[in-house]
């Protein structure tokens, strides 16, 4: 019969639990001040790379992933690569599209630009003996 009183048992401070919440505390606010900066392509990066070191924090300490060995570490593992990989693949399907496919490049996708031009048409056309 196995002893229960042999296995380790892990003593988890309160600092290491109030720490972590501190800098996901400081990581969301510069999430927050960062989509108030236009930075183009790279706010995407920067919001992503935040995201990531948060949800790393997440799993690695309220989870207790640091303290586990071998298939949790590899399941998590697999799981950032199975979503790396599909985060690649829609980036690289959206950036090789046929370029009226994408909203940003689509005149028809936007009304508001195109109503404008059209009310001067008609307007020109009315003023016209």
């Amino acid at each position: 019969m196995a002893d229960v009183t042999a296995q380790g048992t892990h003593h988890r401070s309160a600092t290491r639990y109030a720490l972590t919440y501190l800098g996901l505390m400081v990581l969301t606010i510069t999430t927050f001040l960062f989509s108030r900066v236009d930075l183009g392509i790279g706010s995407v990066a920067i919001a992503m790379s935040i995201a990531i070191t948060k949800s790393a924090l997440v799993v690695l300490i309220f989870m207790q992933l640091w303290e586990h060995r071998g298939s949790p570490r590899l399941a998590f593992a697999t799981a950032l690569v199975w979503l790396a990989l599909l985060m690649g693949f829609v980036l690289a399907d959206v950036h090789t599209r046929f370029p009226l496919t994408n909203p940003d490049r689509n005149p028809i996708a936007e009304p508001a630009r195109s109503a404008p031009s059209a009310e001067k048409t008609r307007a020109g056309e009315q003023g016209k003996p």
